[in-house]
């Protein structure tokens, strides 16, 4: 007798995503914290590191969802 086929993603699979996405944004948002704070600017910086973590947290989730449909 076969045992359960593996339908979808587990909860466990779930959670593994979502922490990967918060420190993919976290950071490259606090590097940008850093430098903005090491070299005097503004806020470039921050919206540098959150624009490049946003891309990374996505690519990321694309990845693992095309993994989850296979």
């Amino acid at each position: 007798m076969a045992g359960p086929s593996k339908s979808g993603p587990t909860g466990g699979d779930m959670a593994g995503i979502g922490v990967y996405f918060a420190g993919s944004v976290l950071l490259p948002l606090l590097a940008g914290v850093g430098l903005d704070s090491w070299l005097h600017t503004g806020p470039v910086f921050v919206l540098i590191g959150l624009f490049v973590g946003l891309m990374a947290g996505g690519l990321a989730i694309w990845i693992k969802v095309r993994e989850f449909t296979r």
